[in-house]
């Protein structure tokens, strides 16, 4: 079928719609702004004569609602504070002495962390970052509190969270949530209290956190277009917010309602069915909304889904240059078309996708997960998101820090990559080039590992898998009715490995990323770890190697029943 291009005075009008309402809409996930702006979003794609639902899904939510620091010696030293979600709820406060953390992102072994928990133990910590992995060493040593010094220089402060969860927790989870208050305190801010601590022996702090965590009933809208057969893409945006949230992530949503109003006029030539979420619970629900529509949803879209892209902060303010993170199964040839087409090159650089971004999805079979990002010509800030701006997450993510001629960039791109994704028979899937990819993250990884956690033997099968992935990649794409159906099977297993570290039902925590995410632990040095730590990293490794064994020997019987 003829590409149909996007019309502006078409879209524009309505995405600016949508923009406008949410940035005057705080849209945190349970809250009345949230569930307004659901049903807002809804109205308006019924308006254009599409069949939007509204499924609910109840969430565990944890709203930070204030924190606060006091250094009583100091009675005239004054701060602007924000808790985490997730963070202990201490609204009586706590009171401990200070001890700044001056190597909290650098690398320590076992034993030097041993050491380090009896630093920390009982103070309150000053640290230069923040992340779950880090909060949950500092709660296991018993340190009473973490203040986290943001790294660069905007006084603004950002929300965040300290969730290890990824998603709603098993019972067997709950003991994993933070027993510790955590605040953020901005750059400017930090070195006035770090200026005081070198100057003093003992100084005690006291810090307050007040959170609500609740459970609470989110909606979360879908409207589907339907194709010539079952299969189906999932593009997706979470409309939960941080405050207004503009270009994180009303710019997404609005996308999202575009490309429902661009393909709704050519469902009667789709081949395959757009499917359309908008997520709840991204923010102070670690990816509840997501990681709900998995559960629910596992078999239908590990029979049907065939792509998940996922829209997140595009049409920011400065954000010129164009970024793909991607699983590593699409073609890069596929993904830079699309950019090209419309921006007239490729895109900077496309990366493999790390952990965030809703993708809980990698129990689910889907073969192909992708995302556009972008960022400045210059970064300044510390900011992983909103295009690299330095309002991302603070509440001055207002309307005057989006670029409605990038966000139209950004539109056509997605047009593109759906196009293709809904006409075409064959998938734009280069699964040998996959293969190469993660041979050379398993060299690199393997590089980083005590010799006798071996990962020779996961190499040796992935190498007798190069030659009939390349025969079955090219068959599949020759005759894809025959053909592509293993191909995707593979490469879901393939994710399976290169992506998690458990089963289908059950997701890693919020921070254990990285290529083979269940060896990534035992990056260590064992002559400097203690007997009881090495004897799990043994068993970690034993297992994560028969995993790994198994999910091969899987992909190797079905090629050779194939005749590959």
């Amino acid at each position: 079928m003829t590409f149909v291009p996007p019309q502006h005075d078409q879209l524009m009008p309505v995405m600016n719609e949508l923009l406008l309402a949410y940035s005057k809409l705080h849209r945190l996930s349970g809250s009345e702004d949230a569930e307004q702006a659901a049903g807002l979003l809804v109205e308006m794609l019924r308006a254009h004569g599409l069949e939007a639902d509204l499924e609910s899904c109840p969430l565990l939510l944890s709203d930070p609602l204030e924190g606060s620091l006091l250094l009583p010696d100091f009675p005239e030293w004054q701060v602007r504070a924000k808790t985490r979600s997730f963070s202990a709820h201490c609204p009586q406060g706590v009171k401990a002495p200070l001890y700044y953390d001056n190597a909290s992102t650098q690398t320590r072994s076992d034993l030097e962390w041993q050491q380090w928990s009896q630093q920390v133990r009982g103070k309150i910590v000053i640290a230069d970052q923040g992340f779950e992995d880090y909060v949950q060493r500092l709660d296991a040593a018993r340190a009473v509190g973490l203040i986290h010094l943001w790294g660069s220089a905007e006084t603004a402060l950002h929300e965040e969270t300290v969730g290890p969860i990824w998603g709603t927790p098993t019972p067997d989870d709950q003991q994993r949530y933070p027993r510790l208050p955590v605040i953020s305190i901005n750059q400017r801010d930090g070195q006035r209290l770090l200026n005081l601590y070198h100057g003093e022996q003992r100084i005690e702090a006291q810090m307050r956190t007040v959170l609500n965590r609740h459970v609470r009933p989110c909606s979360l809208p879908i409207v589907e277009i339907g194709g010539q057969t079952p299969e189906f893409v999932l593009l997706s945006s979470h409309y939960d917010s941080w405050h207004e949230g503009v270009t994180d992530n009303a710019t997404g949503n609005a996308l999202c309602l575009a490309m429902a109003l661009h393909f709704q006029q050519q469902a009667g030539t789709l081949r395959r069915g757009l499917r359309i979420a908008w997520w709840p619970g991204h923010s102070n629900a670690r990816y509840g909304g997501s990681t709900w529509y998995a559960d629910n949803y596992r078999q239908q879209l590990g029979k049907h889904c065939v792509a998940h892209i996922n829209v997140d902060s595009p049409g920011c303010l400065d954000a010129v240059q164009v970024v793909i993170n991607a699983s590593g199964a699409e073609s890069n040839d596929f993904l830079n078309q699309a950019v090209a087409a419309v921006t007239g090159k490729p895109a900077l650089r496309i990366t493999p996708l790390g952990k965030g971004g809703d993708q809980s999805f990698w129990g689910s079979g889907v073969p192909m997960h992708f995302a556009l990002r972008e960022v400045p010509l210059e970064k300044t800030s510390d900011s992983p998101g909103s295009g690299g701006g330095w309002w991302w997450h603070t509440e001055e993510d207002s309307y005057d820090k989006l670029d409605l001629n990038i966000l139209w960039r950004d539109c056509q791109i997605h047009v593109h990559w759906l196009d293709r994704l809904l006409h075409q028979p064959d998938l734009p899937l280069a699964a040998g080039d996959y293969l190469e990819s993660m041979l050379a993250a398993l060299e690199q990884l393997q590089d980083r590992l005590d010799p006798q956690f071996s990962l020779e033997p996961i190499k040796q099968r992935l190498l007798n898998l190069c030659e009939p992935i390349t025969a079955l990649n090219r068959r599949a794409a020759a005759e894809p009715a025959s053909w592509q159906p293993l191909l995707t099977d593979i490469v879901a297993d393939f994710h399976r490995l290169r992506y998690s570290s458990t089963d289908d039902f059950h997701y890693d925590l919020s921070y254990r990323g990285g290529a083979f995410p269940g060896f990534q632990e035992l990056a260590a040095d064992l002559q400097q770890t203690s007997a009881e730590s090495r004897l799990m990293m043994i068993t970690q490794y034993r297992r994560q190697r028969d995993r790994a064994i198994a999910l091969l020997q899987q992909i190797g019987d079905a090629l050779h029943r194939a005749g590959l």
